[in-house]
């Protein structure tokens, strides 16, 4: 299998100026999968079973029927064609979650589970293809997409209608998303010595939560006081400089923040089911058809089971890999906003 050469782009959202890193190397994929219809599997949560405008479920996406890894078979305008012939693919994601998207002490590399994923739909595209990442915060991620700043999102994004087809609050904001490729859980974080064992045991303390995220909004009617922040990683630094008694978000983040705080824990059972998906433009149809097609193919060569063992073995309770809910249509999709 080839190796292909990264390009890191660091645009922080205070930063003036972007700096260009070298990036790391990832096996591309060697087959195509032949994808067909799955049927949406059982979940727990409520969230995960609500119905969007279009009566499916915020984990449906656009069957990847008619797409292909050959280039000869792209539309000439799509998204794969010109990241081909420019040898680059934008992708928004995080710089300050340890083990999904973060840079090593004494390294200018990013790494983390989101990044592998990353590199595999680079792969796919083409060996030549170099990924020019660029740090965003959470709330920054679909305004990115929108106004074509970046092409992919891999930035632990949880899968929800609102982010399909827009809220009360901002009708027009919505984006595509491919299948589901990890299924996390929201818990809480607190400090080690803390008898606190549920969300409710911190009614009237400080919790911390990202602007923009699924569990900032979870705290509504929580009886916490909640302590807002542009990016998540600010959460351990007001945790750790007790600004915040605890820290609410996905077991996948929570985990790279105990890998940074000893005197930290994670508690309770989830709060909800987080189903993440790959953020990508609300009208680049073909582009989610591969992607969803990709997709297939590191579930059935078992790219994204080894990425959970690389990656979060033992730091958080091991799920299937999540199966592809297809159905939702292009049609539908179209009528948004």
């Amino acid at each position: 299998m080839t190796k292909s050469t990264r390009t890191l782009r660091i645009l922080a959202a205070t930063a003036a100026g972007a700096l260009l890193l070298a990036g790391c190397s990832s096996a591309r994929a060697t087959h195509q999968a032949t994808p067909e219809a799955i049927p949406a599997q059982p979940v727990v949560a409520a969230a995960l079973n609500d119905k969007c405008d279009d009566g499916l479920p915020a984990v449906a996406s656009i069957d990847p029927q008619g797409a292909s890894l050959n280039p000869s078979a792209w539309p000439e305008k799509s998204t794969m064609a010109e990241v081909r012939e420019s040898g680059k693919l934008i992708v928004g994601v995080a710089g300050d979650v340890t083990l999904w998207g973060a840079r090593e002490p004494g390294s200018k590399d990013l790494r983390g589970f989101d990044i592998d994923v990353a590199n595999h739909i680079a792969d796919a595209i083409g060996p030549k293809v170099q990924v020019e990442y660029e740090v965003i915060n959470f709330a920054d991620r679909l305004p990115r997409l929108k106004n074509g700043d970046v092409q992919l999102v891999a930035h632990t994004m949880t899968m929800t209608c609102e982010r399909w087809f827009g809220s009360k609050a901002k009708p027009d904001e919505f984006i595509n998303f491919s299948t589901e490729y990890y299924r996390a859980g929201q818990k809480v974080l607190v400090r080690s010595d803390s008898k606190a064992t549920k969300l409710a045991d911190l009614e009237g303390q400080t919790v911390c939560a990202a602007t923009g995220s699924t569990s900032l909004a979870s705290l509504e009617g929580t009886g916490v006081v909640q302590v807002e922040v542009g990016d998540v990683g600010e959460c351990l630094v007001r945790f750790q400089e007790g600004e915040a008694t605890a820290i609410t978000g996905d077991d996948t983040v929570l985990a790279g923040f105990v890998d940074q705080d000893k005197y930290a824990k994670v508690v309770g059972a989830p709060l909800t089911d987080v189903p993440y998906g790959l953020g990508i433009a609300p009208d680049d149809y073909d582009f989610t058809r591969f992607v969803n097609l990709v997709l297939e193919q590191m579930r059935a060569d078992g790219t994204l089971d080894g990425l959970y063992d690389k990656w979060m073995k033992g730091k958080s309770t091991k799920q299937p890999v999540p199966k592809a809910v297809y159905g939702r249509q292009q049609t539908a999709l179209e009528k948004r906003g």
